[in-house]
């Protein structure tokens, strides 16, 4: 039961230190895996294994189940967990990729003015990237005025202001 606890222990220190340091964000011995830090062979998937190991190999050692199938046990949790792990981060850091819009990303697209763009002023337009929609402040590349309404095109951002041309 020891060697369990001991087991149990040292995973669980790996995740605190992981988690509450940020250490070992970078280390990933599984190469399939983009932007390291939530394959099967990441170090935090590892600790969770480890951690669920001991863990549950411990009460296998209390209810006084043979080494072995406290050990087999052990295992099949420890890798249902490290499994719903990855699971997890992968689906948080996918959602996280794809929610991020850059500057770039708005140019050569077809907006719709939301607040009309006076000459030489500001308005805003709203167009759909990412498959979110988003608006941002606008001025209009000949200094005309664009009603609200009125379908623009972007042709550049400045900051975070889109410059936009009436279609």
């Amino acid at each position: 039961m020891i060697v369990f606890i001991v087991i149990a222990g040292v995973g669980l220190l790996l995740l605190l230190l992981s988690t509450l340091g940020g250490f070992f964000e970078d280390i990933d011995a599984s190469p399939e895996v983009e932007g390291g830090g939530h394959g099967l062979l990441s170090l935090r998937s590892i600790a969770v294994f480890l951690t669920v190991f001991g863990t549950v190999g411990a009460i296998g050692s209390y209810y006084n189940l043979r080494p072995m199938l406290s050990s087999l046990w052990g295992i099949l949790a420890g890798l249902a967990m490290s499994g719903i792990y990855v699971f997890a981060m992968n689906l948080v850091r996918s959602q996280e990729a794809s929610s991020l819009i850059e500057s770039q990303d708005l140019v050569g697209l077809t907006g719709r003015v939301t607040v009309a763009i006076p000459p030489d002023g500001l308005g805003e337009v709203s167009c759909t990237v990412k498959a979110q929609r988003t608006r941002r402040m606008a001025r209009a590349k000949n200094n005309e005025a664009i009603p609200e309404g009125a379908l623009v095109r972007i042709l550049e951002v400045q900051g975070d202001v889109a410059i936009v041309e009436r279609i």
